[in-house]
């Protein structure tokens, strides 16, 4: 994987160089081909591309947007991932979900009442995670239940599912699928 820069203010030294050494992002100023960086902004960490300011930053926030939508008008454990993983009356499983991405399925199945552990292996992504979990810990509304239902593994879940330390009822994955490349126009 690319070396993806982190670019800072000098007041977010502290907290940049915390980063770089827990995830080794190189602190500097981004180049074209260095195609995404990363930055601080009203203190979340995000992933922009280089000269595409349209496109928006990647980043995590489990208490506001879709996210927070989803936990209060979501469906419930009616929706097809608590299907998916078993969640029935009296039944709230351990799930892992060995593909965690931005956490967006983890998130709704421990809104849900499931203690989840996520496992994600490209380190960019997990440090995204890692920092929108922080935040959501610190947040009065959803902090305790964040805390208590949702953890983070950084490492390739092929390796990390027999390393744990407990038996999980249910692994999740959410396989990523190739774009389509070929689509029919709307007439």
């Amino acid at each position: 994987m690319p070396h993806i820069p982190l670019v800072v203010t000098e007041s977010q030294m502290k907290q940049a160089n915390q980063l770089s050494r827990r995830w080794g992002f190189e602190i500097r100023q981004p180049k074209e081909q260095d195609g995404y960086f990363l930055e601080i902004y009203e203190e979340r960490l995000q992933l922009r591309k280089y000269g595409e300011p349209k496109l928006g930053a990647i980043f995590v926030d489990f208490n506001s947007g879709i996210s927070k939508y989803r936990r209060q008008y979501g469906g419930g454990r009616t929706q097809a991932i608590a299907k998916a993983v078993g969640l029935k009356k009296g039944a709230t499983p351990l799930v892992v979900d060995a593909t965690a991405g931005l956490g967006r399925d983890a998130f709704v199945l421990a809104s849900l009442g499931c203690r989840v552990h996520m496992i994600e292996r490209v380190p960019v992504v997990a440090a995204l995670l890692e920092d929108g979990l922080a935040r959501a810990r610190n947040d009065p509304e959803i902090g305790a239940w964040i805390l208590e239902r949702m953890s983070l593994s950084v490492k390739d879940s092929r390796y990390a599912l027999s390393e744990l330390l407990f038996k999980p009822e249910v692994v999740y994955l959410d396989p990523m699928y190739p774009e389509k490349r070929k689509s029919a126009l709307v007439k």
